[in-house]
């Protein structure tokens, strides 16, 4: 059994050291990085759209999916000749997702206004920040996509930074966890 959860901490930490790099890389080239997303999703969507249509030409009754099919590829070839589309598709329902909810919970502040007990001020304050940042996710798409998109390689060096001390700090102490696991 310990050798076995050696064997598993080792890949962790190589799998780990991996993500470190990936992460760097989405840092230092995030416009390529959604680049290649896109690209990604496009070819995926094009080969799911082919493989849809071809099973439902075979069945003729199954209609809506040929057409659902015919609009994945068109989805596919439209992402590979723009591919900076899907970021600001993404980017744009971001932008309006935190508008939305902005709105609502500055309703919610305006409801609470009359309470003595709540502090209304601080709901209002971040609603109106949320709807600032929404408006510029919905101005700035591309500028948006790649913040995101570096933000997201952040977070991937910071996880596997986290899950090597885990590991380090496991293997230190291999012989209470072989015993817990007994």
């Amino acid at each position: 059994m310990l050798s076995i959860i050696k064997k598993e901490l080792n890949v962790s930490i190589i799998t780990s050291i991996i993500y470190i790099l990936l992460g760097i890389v989405i840092v230092l080239n995030p416009g390529i990085t959604i680049n290649i997303v896109s690209r990604t999703v496009a070819i995926l969507s094009i080969i799911y759209g082919i493989i849809i249509s071809i099973i439902n030409i075979a069945d003729i009754k199954e209609e809506g999916n040929l057409i659902f099919g015919i609009l994945l590829i068109v989805l596919g070839i439209s992402l590979l000749i723009y591919p900076s589309s899907l970021s600001i598709l993404i980017s744009l329902g971001i932008g309006i997702w935190f508008i939305s909810s902005s709105v609502n919970r500055i309703k919610f502040a305006v409801l609470l206004k009359d309470s003595k007990e709540f502090n209304w001020l601080v709901i209002l304050c971040s609603a109106i920040i949320t709807l600032l940042i929404g408006i510029a996710f919905i101005f700035t798409p591309l500028a948006s996509a790649v913040a995101v998109t570096t933000i997201c390689g952040i977070l991937t060096i910071i996880y596997s930074i986290c899950d090597i001390f885990e590991i380090f700090y496991i293997k230190r102490n291999i012989k209470i966890v072989e015993k817990e696991l007994e």
